[in-house]
């Protein structure tokens, strides 16, 4: 186990996860250094959470008092090309993230989830089938929402944290070993970040770096970049796919997600009952259902569970029903083309798609595509309104239908202004929120709001 007391220790980033680093730190008798490019002034939510706590604060820029540390421990928000990083790397200071600390300090198993989408959503599913199958204690927290910091305590070795890991927690780990990890799918995103795919794969990938042959790698068949992350896994490798019979793993057949291991095939789930919508949702359960069926949680329990699941907000949430037999539809966490093109494809109704938000560089080649097949009107918002349209022009898509928003109220009302009965309206951006809000749960309750005021 890590020995953190009286050690000098540096948190450089104080976001959740920075606060509840702190904590943790602070209770086992670390000498703690909270950094922040912020000022005070911006900090007052987070630093009130740390009234109390004896913390030494360098808050406006990241310093000499965070370069005289022992150990950094990095929030998944701070970008690790900044000049501060090369010179704690000069100074031969280890930067870890707040995962690969956490790591340290438990005796629980841990089953990872990443990919480029669906984390959240498989992340959860799996929490509730293994709450529900009551197999010992289950924590589920990572980039889901809870630092997985705070989730850590009272866990014995029969017990569960189901940990949702993104590229940026995955960048600084060093011992982090989950017993069962998932690789759900690749495709390009944070390339702000990353700057490039294959750095932004390299870091994905590490989610397999340190198991084992004693571990488990649930991966997706159908994705060339997930299997080429496998191709040395020393571990068990089970396939995931939709288009597929696999053996090991769990295929779609006839509407129904079937497990195959050597002569062996059981039906886990039919897909009728799976209560979200899409083949990538499907994907998603077929990963949940195939992590519980191999944790020996039998198949009624899991189904039980599958069938009772609902969704975390903002992930294809059905808002409401307006007159006319008008759907709205919520997919405000759709923040890349791949999600929303899943997400479009997920409707056979005439769609009024609302799309937009921050630029970071993303490929709207194939997002143009799909909303030429099927959207009927397309309303767009936010930094990239101009970028996509021009997009959305190259496919083929009538100009006569494309509108430009300068905000969400008046996205709505063009949008409003162009249902007709039996439509989808749909927001399901393709982009990040931070050019016009905090986060896309605050783009998605504006949204909600103005459209049930219609």
């Amino acid at each position: 186990m890590m020995e953190l007391k009286n050690k000098k220790i540096a948190i450089i980033g104080l976001s959740r996860t920075g606060v509840a680093t702190a904590e943790f730190l602070s209770r086992a008798g670390a000498r703690v250094i909270v950094s922040d490019t912020k000022t005070a002034p911006f900090l007052e939510k987070e630093m009130e959470a740390l009234k109390g706590l004896e913390l030494d604060y360098e808050l406006g820029y990241h310093g000499e008092k965070s370069l005289a540390a022992d150990l950094i421990v990095v929030s998944p928000g701070v970008p690790l090309d900044i000049p501060f990083f090369k010179k704690a790397r000069e100074k031969g200071i280890p930067i870890i993230s707040e995962i690969e600390l956490a790591y340290h300090f438990t005796e629980g198993k841990i089953i990872a989830i990443t990919g480029t989408n669906g984390k959240t959503t498989t992340t959860s599913l799996i929490g509730e089938i293994l709450q529900k199958a009551q197999i010992g204690k289950v924590k589920v927290a990572g980039n889901i929402g809870t630092p997985l910091i705070r989730e850590i305590g009272d866990l014995g070795q029969d017990d569960w944290l189901v940990v949702e890991v993104s590229s940026f927690q995955l960048e600084t780990i060093v011992d982090f070993k989950p017993d069962i990890s998932l690789f759900l799918n690749f495709t390009a995103d944070h390339l702000d970040r990353h700057k490039s795919l294959e750095n932004y794969w390299l870091a994905k990938k590490r989610i397999f770096e340190n198991q084992t042959s004693r571990d488990m790698a649930l991966v997706n068949f159908d994705d060339q970049d997930v299997m080429k992350a496998v191709k040395d896994f020393p571990g068990r490798i089970y396939q995931v796919s939709m288009d597929k019979k696999v053996n090991p793993g769990i295929s779609l057949v006839d509407n129904k997600l079937v497990f195959r291991a050597e002569d062996r095939e059981e039906v886990l789930i039919n897909c009728t009952d799976i209560p979200l919508p899409g083949l990538h949702n499907i994907q998603n359960v077929a990963f949940a259902a195939l992590t519980a069926y191999l944790l020996g949680i039998p198949v009624e329990i899991i189904r039980n569970a599958i069938r009772d699941f609902k969704a975390a907000g903002h992930r294809l949430e059905e808002v409401c029903l307006l007159e006319n037999n008008i759907l709205v539809i919520d997919d405000s966490k759709a923040t890349n083309p791949d999600a929303a093109i899943k997400g479009i494809e997920s409707f056979t109704r005439p769609l009024v798609l609302l799309a937009g938000g921050q630029d970071r560089n993303a490929d709207f080649t194939e997002w143009g595509r799909v909303v030429r097949e099927r959207a009927r009107v397309l309303v767009l918002l936010g930094e990239t309104r101009y970028k996509m349209r021009e997009v959305a022009l190259k496919s083929g898509f009538p100009n006569i239908n494309i509108h430009i928003a300068d905000n969400m109220k008046e996205a709505v009302e063009i949008a409003a202004q162009n249902l007709k009965p039996g439509d989808c309206l749909l927001l399901s951006p393709a982009c990040p929120s931070w050019d016009m809000y905090k986060s896309y749960q605050e783009r998605g309750r504006e949204f909600q709001d103005l459209v049930k005021t219609l």
